[in-house]
């Protein structure tokens, strides 16, 4: 019988990261996992779920399912290096027959509850002026209005509703 060689140190930790690597990237491919790099939700590694979409849920949802993006910059909705366009994570703020409206402040309300800091800007901070959605709103049966978590985020504020049936919700594993 033939002797085994053995493996030096070096060469288990290189098979050890080779397996890891591979793994991670068939876990990134298989769709589970949506990347996210912008600031209008926490950045970091976010996973798919099924289920409702509820108010204050996060969803992943493509550029083509808001109602109103005739107007806008094709900066906002660049594509990859793959030739795809990428995605917008936005939270859930206002869900079918809801009604989307702004206070006198400017401020929206979304069936009768004021959201802090979502006041609609004129500008972009590059100087892209900005068109707000016309309000009032009332969302239909397949449509939900979506908040960045931040007050200079790209969301229904300039682009009006999105459809529901086309949000995936997704939930955080690794976010900064």
């Amino acid at each position: 019988m033939k002797k085994q060689k053995k493996l030096r140190p070096e060469q288990k930790a290189a098979i050890c990261v080779l397996i890891f690597g591979t793994a991670a990237a068939a876990l990134l491919c298989s769709g589970l996992f949506v990347v996210n790099t912008s600031p209008s939700v926490p950045v970091g590694l976010w996973l798919r779920r099924d289920g409702p979409v509820q108010r204050g849920d996060i969803v992943e949802i493509p550029f083509e399912a808001f109602r109103s993006t005739d107007w806008v910059p094709e900066a906002y909705h660049r594509k990859n290096d793959w030739g795809r366009v990428t995605p917008y994570l936005k939270r859930v703020a206002g869900l079918p027959g809801e009604r989307v409206e702004a206070d006198k402040d400017g401020l929206l309300r979304v069936a009768g509850e004021v959201v802090p800091n979502s006041v609609p800007l004129s500008m972009d901070r590059v100087g892209n002026v900005m068109r707000a959605f016309p309000l009032p709103c009332q969302l239909a049966f397949n449509e939900v209005w979506l908040l960045s978590d931040s007050p200079r985020g790209f969301d229904s504020r300039y682009l009006g509703p999105a459809k529901l049936d086309q949000c995936s919700r997704v939930i955080p594993l690794l976010v900064f």
